[in-house]
C-alpha cells in the first residue's frame, strides 16, 4: 500500500514539473493594435501589452489587428493583419542570440515601421 502511495506521488510530482515547463513564458507582446488575441487552452482573451505568452498558445490578429512580440532568445516577430500563429514549435537557441546579424535597434525600428506602414 505504501508503495502505491510513493508511486502516485512521484507521478503527480512528475506531471506539476511537465505543466511547469508547458508554462515558460516564451516571449511577452510588447505592443498592438486593434483586434488582436490570445487563446490559451481553448479559452481566448484580448491581448494586452507586457501580456506572457507561452508555449501551445495561439496569438490571433483580426482584419486591421498587428501584433508586435518579442519571443525569448529570436528576433522580434511582427505580427500582421488576419493571421494565426501557434506557438508550439518554439525552441530558443541561447547562442544565435549573440550571433544577431542586425543591432537590436534596427531589428526594432524595423518591426516599427513594418506594423505602422498602413495609417
Amino acid at each position: 500500500m505504501q508503495k502505491t502511495a510513493q508511486a502516485a506521488t512521484v507521478l503527480a510530482l512528475a506531471i506539476v514539473a511537465t505543466s511547469a515547463l508547458a508554462q515558460e513564458a516564451i516571449g511577452i507582446l510588447k505592443r498592438s493594435r486593434g483586434d488582436v488575441a490570445v487563446e490559451r487552452a481553448g479559452v481566448r482573451v484580448p491581448a494586452m501589452k507586457g501580456m506572457e505568452l507561452r508555449r501551445g498558445d495561439r496569438l490571433i490578429t483580426a482584419k486591421g489587428g498587428y501584433a508586435y512580440v518579442e519571443l525569448r532568445g529570436t528576433a522580434p516577430l511582427a505580427v500582421g493583419p488576419e493571421t494565426q500563429i501557434l506557438l508550439d514549435r518554439y525552441a530558443v537557441d541561447e547562442k544565435r542570440l549573440a550571433d544577431r546579424s542586425a543591432p537590436r535597434l534596427l531589428q526594432s525600428l524595423a518591426s516599427y515601421f513594418a506594423l505602422n506602414r498602413h495609417r
